[in-house]
Order: structure tokens, then C-alpha cells, then sequence
């Protein structure tokens, strides 16, 4: 099949969504497939052939409108039996939608009405809304990929599109590097690194963007903690400043170490007894996929779409809503736990499932039925 895969930037060290796509062209190659990718800028790949092309630098509506119409023309000219874009462009077959909708951004990140309202009339959100509503409402695409029911929830509440057309389907993780055998040997390393004693229970906090993803809500839970033998890790590259001095202010800043970016998760992971992510929004949260799939128990809140794979009381645990006291309460009744390793051994076994080949095969069925209904639209048409 000759497959057409859209992303703005094509490179393997950039953020998820970047490295995601090369990994999906990557998969896509070695099934066979003839993989064109249309971006503005990328790195070569065996068997991949790039088509480069311009958007405006100028603004951040520039870039975006531009991209959107060269990166769909250009589509067309591939002529493709599937073009699937991750980015909001024109038209495609298959619009992958990583990112929160730009009504829900606006909801989290502006809470007060007025200010909402007056950064929803800005240029960039403008652009934004326009590009959705076109996807969504207007025949942009003929299958939205949500990467969770979470997700597709959102998609329904904001906007008038089909259910039929929306499509679930859930990431994968690397099993291969993310699993208890492999990197098992990393905790002996990694608790002595950062003096964590061998009878501490060590919560374990990933990610960027701090605020959002509800590290002071951690910080306030492990307040009410703090006589307990907890130990908590905090890797991301946000400056930690105000949480910090959170912790110090409360007595906490000998129980909380902010060790800045790691290039190797599944090391922290390997150290860790709980990953905890008591995020306010989180399409989907690989963080979590990947901690479980090391063995490690996760609490997580239901705006977070990886909440939708955790079996509570089993292989983690999920709060309704960023709330201190309910994820005290559920950390509490980790800690009281005779033997917490069974939840890890349960994690690790529920995330095993999510494979990069049953991620590929639930895609390519996705793929054939987008071809097949082309194909009917098409000889409709005539």
C-alpha cells in the first residue's frame, strides 16, 4: 500500500509526536509499504522517502495556516490509497488527533471566563478553531484516529461530527525497552544515585509542563505524607523553583528530589514502587504505559486517556479529579499494601497487550477501510 503520513517535523530526537511518526514510518516499511512523508523538515529514513515543503515563519498563524494548505496539496499530488496527517491540515483520510482540542486547551489553561474569552478572539486560537472545525465538521477528513474514549468524548461535546467516524486507537509502547527484565538491574544504580535508602518507598513524577500535569497537587498529598518512609522523584526539564520552595516551606524538601531531564525513563522507572501523574489534561500519557509496562503501579486521574487502560485496585489506581486528599487517600492505601509487587507484576503483564504490531494492525484496518470508502466516494462521483 502507498501510504502517505503528514508531520510538520520529521525527526527521531524531537518530541513525542516527531518520534512517533518516524517510528510509525519506520514499522510501516519493514510491513512492506511504500511510505511517503510530506513535512517542512526532516531527517532521512531508509525506505522513506521525504517531500519537503514551505509554510510562513513569521507568526505562529502564519506557520499554521501555511502548513495546513501546502502539506495538503502536496498530499494530493502523492496520490496515495491513504494519506494520514497528525497535523491540523486541509483534507486527509485520516486526521491522528494527539493533542487536546482547542475548546479543552482553552478550559484548562484560561479557567476564568473573561480570560477565555479574550484569548479565544486571538489570531493563533482563531487559526486553530478554523482548522478543527473544518476537520471536524466540514469533510476534512473521513476517519478522526483518537488516541482514547477520552479524547473522542471531547471531540462529541465540542463538535458536530459523527460518532461512527471516530476511531479509538491506543498507543503502544516499546515492550522491548520497557520491561521489568530489562531494567531491572538500574535500581540498584539509579536509589544510590539520588539517596534513596533501600527501605523508602520512592513515588516517581514524569513529564514536562508541571502546572498542568499536577505536580502541586502531588506536592500537597505528600504534605500530609510526610512522616511515612516516601521518597519523591521529580524528572522533567520545567524549573522547579515554586515547587521547591513548596517543599521547603512545608517540611517536605528532604523527602523531594528534582533531578531535571533523564534521557533514560526506564532507568527512573526501574528504581521507582509508584508512578503518580494527577494530571488536569492528558489525551493519552505514554508516561503511564510505559511505567506500567516496567512493572510499576500507576495512580492517574480520568483526564488522563492512559486511565482508561489501568484496572483500579489492580494495576494502579484513578482519581476522578486533581484533588490532594483522594490521591493521599489512594498512595495511603498503596503503602499499606502486604505485598505491592503483585500490582506491579499486574501492570506490567496489562501493558505487555499494548504492542507496536497491535497498534499497526488496528491502523492498517483503519487504513483499508479509508481506502475502501475513497474508492465508493470516488466512483460516486463519476
Amino acid at each position: 500500500m502507498k501510504i502517505g503520513l503528514v508531520c510538520r517535523n520529521f525527526f527521531q530526537n524531537r518530541g513525542g509526536l516527531e518520534k512517533d511518526t518516524v517510528l510509525l514510518a519506520e514499522a510501516l516499511v519493514q510491513k512492506g509499504h511504500d511510505v511517503h512523508v510530506v513535512c517542512h523538515a526532516g531527517e532521512p529514513k531508509p525506505g522513506v522517502t521525504l517531500h519537503t515543503v514551505p509554510l510562513f515563519p513569521f507568526s505562529s498563524p502564519g506557520k499554521n495556516l501555511s502548513f495546513a494548505y501546502f502539506a495538503a496539496k502536496q498530499g494530493k499530488l502523492l496520490k496515495a490509497d491513504v494519506l494520514q496527517s497528525m497535523e491540523r491540515i486541509w483534507d486527509q483520510d485520516i486526521f491522528r488527533l494527539s493533542d487536546t482540542i482547542n475548546p479543552v486547551q482553552m478550559a484548562v489553561k484560561y479557567p476564568h471566563p473573561a480570560v477565555r474569552f479574550l484569548k479565544k478572539t486571538g489570531p493563533r486560537r482563531q487559526v486553530l478553531s478554523f482548522l478543527e472545525k473544518r476537520i471536524f465538521e466540514k469533510n476534512g477528513a473521513r476517519f478522526i484516529l483518537a488516541i482514547s474514549n477520552l479524547v473522542k468524548t471531547q471531540i462529541l461535546d465540542h463538535y458536530d461530527v459523527p460518532s461512527e467516524k471516530i476511531v479509538v486507537i491506543y498507543n503502544s509502547v516499546d515492550t522491548n525497552r520497557f520491561n521489568p527484565d530489562r531494567v531491572s538491574g538500574f535500581k540498584n544504580k539509579i536509589r544510590p544515585q539520588f539517596q534513596i535508602k533501600p527501605t523508602e518507598k520512592l513515588l516517581l513524577f514524569l513529564g514536562n509542563d508541571f502546572s498542568r500535569k499536577g505536580l502541586m497537587v502531588l506536592l500537597e498529598a505528600v504534605v500530609k505524607l510526610k512522616d511515612q518512609p516516601i521518597t519523591l522523584m521529580v524528572a522533567g526539564s520545567d524549573p522547579p523553583g515554586r515547587y521547591l520552595r513548596f517543599a521547603r516551606q512545608h517540611g517536605i524538601g528532604e523527602k523531594v528530589r528534582f533531578i531535571g531531564y533523564h534521557a533514560h525513563p526506564e532507568h527512573l522507572y526501574a528504581a521507582a514502587d509508584l508512578f503518580v501523574l494527577p494530571t488536569s489534561d492528558d489525551t493519552f500519557g505514554n508516561v503511564c504505559l510505559e511505567a506500567m509496562a516496567c512493572g510499576v503501579p500507576v495512580i492517574t486521574t480520568r483526564m488522563a486517556g492512559a486511565s482508561e487502560v489501568i484496572d483500579p485496585g489492580s494495576t494502579g489506581y484513578v482519581l476522578d479529579a486533581q484533588d490532594p486528599e483522594a490521591l493521599f487517600a489512594c498512595i495511603t492505601t498503596f503503602l499499606q499494601l502486604p505485598a505491592p509487587w503483585t500490582m506491579g507484576a499486574a501492570a506490567a503483564q496489562k501493558a505487555a497487550s499494548f504492542t507496536l504490531d497491535r497498534h499497526l494492525s488496528e491502523l492498517l484496518a483503519l487504513y483499508e477501510r479509508a481506502k475502501a470508502e475513497r474508492k465508493s466516494s470516488t466512483q460516486d462521483g463519476a
